[in-house]
């Protein structure tokens, strides 16, 4: 009897939510209050059930477009906890992305950072890649991250930004469907320029640099599978940019040296590949890329 009374209370604790969060008027801050309890409340799958039920993402992906920054990033947050849910898809899908595609480029720097993770969070499973896919939330991504990583774009604050649109990246870049929408937009070029340029050491934090670094040599790696993306890896000179990862005084970083290896790897099977491999020359008259590699392998 206990556990029947508590269910029920529960219940129409969450009923009382949505009925708060949908009244005319509410004031923001009580807005925000009630989204970051429910942001608490919604701890398993039963509780996700209960509020999928009572069309909490309906209302939630609303709130997105809130006037308020912190309603807007709370609202994110929770969308952000509904995307690992399977149940959920079907109403993110009618409710959620087109907001949240938006918000991609809020004004607010905490509100991107929101946005970003629930792509992350839905990367992590093959139904939330295909809902990032079908509603062409990729291309948007990739858009925003070579925009806020160009020299323009680019401030010490939105390093966390680019490494949670990276990590969603290399999520969904692991076979065919995921890679198709980043091809031909520049990604590869971005991704392989933040290696080297000025601005972007100059404007991150050096553990900021360092994860961005990984996380783009991981996706260039992905993409090199693919026979498009291999394609344009080379057109970008990429060997050449990940071959810097194989020398010790560059990186100290063995998952650098691993994930620079399988790029050079796949884009090396390519006649076009292997010329840039060994057309490289160093000042003894010795390809230079083929010589690092002996290197990595000697130590």
């Amino acid at each position: 009897m206990p556990d029947q009374i508590t269910i029920a209370v529960f219940d129409r604790t969450i009923e009382k939510f949505k009925e708060v969060l949908l009244q005319e008027g509410l004031e923001a801050s009580k807005c925000r209050d009630a989204l970051k309890t429910l942001n608490e409340l919604i701890h398993n799958q039963e509780t996700a059930d209960q509020m999928i039920d009572n069309d909490i993402i309906a209302i939630t992906s609303a709130l997105m477009r809130h006037r308020d920054q912190e309603v807007r990033e709370q609202a994110a947050l929770l969308i952000g906890q509904f995307s690992i849910h399977n149940r959920a898809q079907p109403h993110l899908m009618e409710y959620t992305f087109k907001n949240l595609k938006e918000i991609l480029e809020d004004s607010v720097q905490e509100v991107r950072d929101a946005a970003a993770l629930v792509y992350l969070r839905l990367s992590v499973t093959a139904a939330g890649c295909e809902c990032i896919r079908d509603t062409m939330s990729a291309e948007s991504m990739v858009f925003s991250f070579i925009k806020h990583s160009s020299q323009d774009g680019l401030s010490i604050e939105k390093g966390k930004y680019l490494i949670l649109l990276l990590e969603a990246l290399s999520n969904m870049t692991k076979d065919d469907f995921g890679i198709e929408p980043l091809l031909g937009k520049n990604a590869i070029s971005q991704m392989t320029n933040l290696f080297q340029v000025e601005y972007a050491t100059k404007n991150l934090t050096p553990e900021d640099h360092k994860m961005i670094c990984q996380l783009s040599l991981r996706v260039l790696g992905n993409m090199s599978i693919n026979h498009d993306g291999k394609q344009e890896c080379i057109d970008n000179k990429v060997i050449t940019a990940c071959s810097w990862f194989l020398h010790d005084s560059y990186t100290d970083s063995y998952e650098d040296s691993l994930n620079a290896s399988l790029v050079l790897m796949s884009c090396s099977i390519h006649l076009d590949g292997k010329k840039q491999m060994v057309n490289e020359i160093d000042n003894n008259g010795e390809p230079r890329i083929i010589k690092l590699i002996i290197m990595r392998l000697m130590n």
